[in-house]
């Protein structure tokens, strides 16, 4: 990131502390987001589809010759072998567009906060490790796209209504076919750890 900007992780206190001593990103695969009820903190069944098809009229007919009709549909198409994408995320920091202070309703993820003051830093080790490790994936800033959105998506595409997370996630592929853990090494050198509630107080925006 060439901007001036941080990355967040928000989290319970173990694993935020597990992130900063020895640089573990703990990586849940698709499946795991498509699957939970959160009211919409984690759980999104379109995260990473390939394609979503809406309409508000549809007609299925029947082996017996009966048809059934639906009204207001969504259709999923989901990436193969989806068991095996695993994701991690981080909250992008950037003042420039507007995504400080920090929306409070990110405060769910947990109590403690580990800041990323070196993004780029950061990033450039993750990249190594993947490099090393022979490990296919991308990281990138999601873009919002509109509630209603009908069309491609993929992994860095998210409903508008998401838009407080202000993410910034690793996309890796060709997983266990379950939850997956990459480690960096430490991270102290490059982040701080805070309480979530008092990030906003904490941080200083400068030009």
């Amino acid at each position: 990131m060439s901007e001036h900007a941080a990355l967040v992780k928000f989290g319970q206190h173990e694993h935020i502390l597990r992130l900063r001593e020895e640089g573990v990103l703990y990586m849940n695969n698709l499946p795991y987001f498509w699957r939970i009820e959160d009211e919409e903190l984690r759980g999104d069944p379109c995260d990473c589809v390939d394609e979503v098809a809406r309409g508000h009229k549809a007609k299925i007919a029947l082996a017996d010759g009966t048809e059934l009709e639906g009204t207001n549909w969504t259709l999923r198409i989901h990436p193969p072998e989806s068991e095996k994408i695993n994701i991690f995320c981080m909250y992008a920091l950037r003042p420039s567009v507007g995504s400080f202070p920090v929306d409070e309703m990110n405060f769910r993820f947990g109590n403690y906060a580990l800041v990323v003051t070196n993004p780029q830093e950061f990033i450039d080790r993750i990249a190594s490790h993947l490099k090393s490790q022979n490990i296919k994936g991308k990281a990138d800033l999601v873009e919002y796209v509109d509630d209603e959105h009908s069309g491609k998506v993929g992994p860095f595409r998210k409903l508008r209504r998401f838009t407080y997370q202000s993410e910034w996630r690793l996309v890796c592929y060709d997983g266990p076919g379950e939850a997956r853990e990459i480690s960096i090494g430490s991270i102290r050198d490059i982040s701080t750890i805070m309480l979530s509630s008092e990030i906003n107080d904490n941080i200083t925006i400068s030009s």
